[in-house]
């Protein structure tokens, strides 16, 4: 029998730097993390504690300490370095953290500009 479980965490919304222009990175605006993993083995499935887990706490300051603390020009960029600091924090099968620029600055109005970034074993 195989067996998957993944764990997300939806929803994140932090300010951050994140820009290709000095004003855009100066100013700021909310970017929204979601990350998605699958953990190499989960005995909290079967233990019900939170030692046999992934944290998703410590996932979630992770990637507060990297949004808030760090400036960006792409989102490319900061997705991948909040998928590797999570990666190498972590025993994991499978990875994926989605960045999105709330309200973008493009010539025709959209809602949300999103890189996806994945890692598997």
């Amino acid at each position: 029998m195989t067996r998957s479980l993944s764990i997300s965490l939806e929803g994140i919304e932090l300010r951050g730097r994140c820009g290709v222009t000095p004003e855009e990175r100066m100013i700021g605006q909310t970017l929204a993390v979601e990350v998605r993993l699958e953990p190499a083995e989960c005995r909290g499935a079967e233990t019900d504690d939170l030692e046999d887990t992934v944290n998703y706490g410590q996932v979630a300051r992770i990637v507060r300490e990297i949004v808030e603390n760090r400036e960006f020009k792409l989102l490319e960029r900061l997705g991948t370095v909040i998928c590797d600091a999570i990666w190498e924090q972590f025993d994991l099968r499978f990875l994926e953290v989605s960045v999105a620029k709330i309200a973008p600055p493009t010539v025709i109005p959209a809602s949300a500009a999103r890189v996806e970034i994945v890692r598997t074993v």
